[in-house]
């Protein structure tokens, strides 16, 4: 299994930066934590929006979460980084609407 350390390092250098989905508002991405990778793995992302600045909080489990188990094969970390950005844009879109996301965001400017 990976450790949290590992996954932070591949997953950094995938989503570190300015990220963008269609012509909406980019999201910049600042800094990834990743305080834990089982049984559940918990990914945290400061992230700039329209000059915003907020800490999202992603949790995965089962086959999600298992994508941080094992090697960290280049197939499993397109995976993951297709998950975490599509999750992202979504939390972005939808904090406002449904508590669930509004639960997952906290402002930090």
């Amino acid at each position: 299994m990976a450790t949290s350390e590992q996954v932070k390092s591949r997953l950094s250098h995938r989503i570190l930066g300015t990220q963008r989905q269609g012509p909406g508002v980019p999201i910049e991405v600042l800094e990834v934590r990743v305080p834990a990778v089982y049984p559940e793995l918990l990914i945290e992302l400061d992230v700039c929006v329209s000059e915003e600045f907020w800490r999202v909080s992603l949790e995965y489990g089962g086959p999600d979460a298992s994508l941080a188990s094992g090697d960290l094969t280049e197939d499993s970390m397109r995976t993951l980084e297709i998950l975490v950005r599509t999750n992202l844009f979504e939390w972005w879109h939808t904090k406002d609407k449904e508590k669930a996301s509004a639960r997952m965001g906290r402002r930090l400017s």
